[in-house]
Parts: structure tokens; sequence; C-alpha cells
């Protein structure tokens, strides 16, 4: 792998694998980021940072595999690991991801809070331009899911004008379908439709069938609304196509959905319950409820306007079997998607209070330890104070006794010789004292060094 040869900065071998792997199957993503996060997890004393960006990219995996509980717990795993590195960035690109989720579960409020948060800072810093791009992404949809589009049209121009800068055209194609999208919720429609030429003139040099899907798809969707049919099933039969080929079951019985809708409208109920059909195909395979139930009451719906009552009977009580199952299951699946919310929160709230006392504990250490070396250095001036007066005592005796038994008797100007000598003493004495001193604090220096080597 690449990160093996140059570990020293990982952010530009992350950023090349993010998005380009989730056009790979499933398995083969997982596999693959459980080997980087492996070989990181050996590594995480020597490249701390490395370990902590493995561990957000396995939260990432998690949700694009509509894992959402494990996808929470790696990103809050993710922070933590950021914070030790004193990495804002990487805080917030934990934070954007928390605002996808978010949103993904239906908390649009925390969505917004953090999603806001995330891309303040990293449209600020540039750090993760794959962020700064999803983040300002994720928050313009936010703003057209809300159908504000005063937000939502600016936020996504902005977004536009990002993905440029950085030569991603995979959101610059998204953005300007998107755009598409909110000017045609204001009725806006040359608008709306310049936009959506833009983005599909980006389809094909996107590269990423799965996004230039969803374009393809609300392009249908436009002129479906225009009641343009012939234009409606060209883009929708496009879109099928392709997520056909990406194995993209949920999106593909979308565009059946919609392309029976417009055979209907055509007034070709042959056609329409064709459409129908082939989507239950589908939508059996892989049990999705919402969209058999769907399925059941479009069937019961065309074959009431054939006049075949028994059919039509029938898929209707089939559609109000399922409806009454999901709603069950929704009750009980937003609950449990609310307590995961809740102990994701709770698990950061409890994090900030741990690190707000670990800072405390910080600070009282830091003021304990200035305490200690001020009493320190003070009894060290005192002993250094005390030494030197000792010297000096001693200095002053072998003086005395040096002009009395050597020097008195041979000149006659002892008392000039030993007040000079005095007074030479006397200006000594201060220098005397530092050099006590600056022994005294090297050999404190020295042993506390060797007690933190020894107790560390």
């Amino acid at each position: 792998m690449a990160f093996r040869q140059n570990p020293a900065d990982p952010i530009p071998f992350f950023q090349s694998i993010w998005i380009p792997v989730l056009g790979l199957p499933r398995h083969e993503v997982k596999a693959l980021y459980s080997q980087i996060y492996e070989w990181a997890e050996e590594n995480r004393v020597k490249w701390p940072k490395i370990f902590a960006m493995a561990t957000f990219s396995k939260g990432f995996i998690a949700f694009h595999g509509e894992m959402y509980e494990e996808a929470l717990r790696y990103f809050n795993e993710a922070e933590k690991l950021f914070e030790q590195e004193n990495d804002e960035d990487g805080v917030a690109i934990c934070q954007s991801s928390y605002g996808g989720t978010y949103r993904t579960l239906g908390n649009l409020d925390l969505a917004l809070k953090y999603l806001t948060s995330a891309f303040h800072r990293l449209h600020q810093t540039h750090a993760y331009p794959i962020f700064e791009n999803v983040s300002s992404y994720a928050l313009s949809s936010l703003y057209l899911e809300l159908k504000n589009y005063e937000r939502a049209i600016p936020s996504f121009q902005q977004c536009v004008n990002i993905s440029v800068g950085y030569g991603n055209k995979n959101f610059e194609m998204l953005s300007y379908g998107s755009l598409g999208e909110a000017f045609h919720g204001c009725h806006q429609e040359e608008q709306a439709l310049r936009y959506f030429d833009q983005a599909l003139a980006l389809g094909e040099l996107a590269g990423n069938n799965n996004f230039y899907s969803r374009v393809l798809s609300d392009v249908g969707t436009f002129y479906l609304d225009q009641k343009n049919y012939e234009q409606a099933i060209r883009f929708h039969e496009q879109a099928l196509q392709l997520r056909e080929d990406l194995h993209l079951v949920g999106g593909a019985i979308t565009n059946l959905q919609q392309l029976s809708r417009i055979y209907s409208l055509q007034g070709n109920p042959e056609a329409a319950i064709g459409a129908l059909r082939r989507a239950m195909k589908l939508a059996e395979e892989i049990q999705v409820k919402p969209k058999l139930f769907q399925l059941h009451r479009m069937l019961s719906e065309i074959y009431e306007q054939q006049g075949q009552t028994e059919l039509s009977y029938r898929h209707f009580k089939l559609f109000h079997q399922l409806s009454e199952e999901v709603n069950r299951e929704d009750g009980a699946e937003k609950l449990k998607r609310s307590e995961m919310i809740f102990e994701a929160e709770q698990t950061k709230k409890e994090n900030a209070i741990i690190k707000a006392q670990k800072v405390q504990i910080e600070k009282a250490n830091i003021a304990l330890q200035k305490t200690i070396d001020e009493l320190t250095i003070s009894k060290i001036n005192r002993r250094a104070k005390t030494i030197t007066t000792i010297i000096a005592v001693i200095l002053f005796i072998l003086e005395d006794a040096l002009q009395h038994f050597a020097v008195a008797p041979h000149t006659h100007d002892s008392f000039l010789i030993a007040l000079a000598a005095n007074l030479a003493l006397a200006f000594s004495i201060k220098p005397i004292e530092q050099m006590v001193e600056q022994y005294l604090l090297q050999r404190f220096v020295k042993i506390r060094k060797e007690y933190r080597v020894n107790t560390g």
C-alpha cells in the first residue's frame, strides 16, 4: 500500500481514496479499510495521526454501508484521537460526518449544527478539500430539503466554486443538479433547466456513475413535472440502466416507479404494470417493505382503473398489510435511532466533561509545579547565601592569617594591602553566591530529570 512507503503525511493518501472507493462493491471497500486500520493500529504509537485517520475512515465506510451505530462509534473514537493530536481540522471532519449521519437519521437540528461548524472550520483552513466539499454540499442539501431556497441557492453556488477550485467534477455536477432542483422549487424553470444542462454536460467527465444517475433521475423528474413525457422517459431510462449496472437496487426501483407514472399518464397501462412488476421483483429480492407497499398501492390503483377489481383488491390488501408492518417497524426504528443519537451525544458530552476536567487538572498541576519551583528556587537561594557566607568567613580568616604571618613582617604598607584584600573579598562575594546558586540549580534539574526517567 502507498501509505506504507511514506506514512509521514497520510492526508493525501486518505483523501485520494475516500471518494473513489465508494464506487467499489461494499465488501471490497470494507476489506480494504480493514487492512489499513489493522496496519495503523499496529503503528499507532509511531504514527498516531495515521491511526486517527484510519479510525475515521472505518466510520466513513460504515456510514456508506448504512451501519450508522458503528459509524458514530468510530467517528467518536477518531474525534478523541484527533483532539489528542491537537488537530482541529481532524475534529472538523468528524463533525461533518456527525452532521451527515444525523441528517440520515432524521435529526435535522443536530445535522445543521454539526455541518455548519464543520464547514466553517474546513472552509477557513482548506486542510481537507474533500470534506470541505462534502460539508458544503451536505449543508446546502439540508437547506434544499427544508425548502429554504433563499439559503440553498447561494450555498450551492458556493459549493460549485469550491468544487471548481479543487477540480472536483463530481461535486460540481451534483451542485449544478441541485441548483436545478432549487430553481425548479422556486418555479424558475428556465434557470432550473440551465443548471440541469450544466450538470448533464459534466456527467461523463465526472466519472462517477452513481452521482450521474442521481442527476439523470432529477432531470427526468423535472421533465415529468413539465409534462414532457418523452424526455422524462429518456432520462429515467438512462438513470435506470446505470443503477442496474451498479446494483443500486433502491435507486433502480425509484426510476421504475417514475416510469410507471409516466406510462399511466400517457394512457399505457400495460407498460406501467410492466415497470411495476420489474420494480416488485427487485424490491422482493432485497425485502424493502416501504418500496413494496408503495408498489402494491400503485398496482392496485392501475388495476382499479382497468376494471380488474379482484387484482386491485389483492394488491390493496397487501398494501394495507405491509403499510401497517412498516408503520410498526418505523416506530421501533425511530425509537432506536433516537436512542442512538442520544447515546452518541451523551458520549460526546461525557468526553467534553472529561476533556474539561483534564484541562483543569493540567492547569492545577502547572500552578502547583510553578509554586514548587518558586519554593525550590527560594530554598536554593537561601542555601546559596548560607554557603556563600561560610565561604566568605573562611576566606576572611585565611586572608587575615595571610596578612598577619606573611605580609605584615615584611612591609610597612600592610594596612593598605589588607584594605585592598578585604575590598576584593567583599566584591567577590556576589559572584561566588551566583556560582553556588547556579551549581545548586543545575544539580536540582539533573536530579528531577533522573527522577522522571525512573518513574516514567
